[in-house]
């Protein structure tokens, strides 16, 4: 089967590809809150307000960057360039950057 145009046939990419997004966002949230509730009962209101800030941004650059995806795999027929952007290289080392911050704050 074949969608328009004799390209692949129409699907769900488009959802997956912005639930995995939001899921990513969500997880980012998540570790956001748990971090800075550590470094608030540790250190002080004033330095849990970086944790928190580092998830929100990663968070909300996340959720952008999965409705673009989502809205370039709904477009018919499908563009040319669908490999990543440099937004995508740049979320993931900054979820890994907030996973090194979060992994040296529980050993501390």
């Amino acid at each position: 089967m074949t969608g328009p145009a004799g390209g692949p046939p129409p699907g769900l990419q488009a959802e997956r590809t912005e639930l995995a997004w939001s899921r990513t966002s969500l997880g980012v949230l998540a570790n956001g809150l748990l971090l800075s509730v550590r470094v608030f009962t540790e250190a002080g209101p004033g330095a849990a307000a970086a944790p928190i800030a580092l998830a929100v941004v990663i968070a909300v650059a996340t959720v952008v960057v999965g409705r673009v995806r989502a809205n370039a795999l709904r477009r018919s027929p499908l563009p040319v360039h669908l490999a990543p952007t440099r937004a995508v290289p740049i979320i993931g080392w900054s979820v890994v950057a907030l996973a090194t911050l979060t992994g040296a704050a529980l050993l501390l």
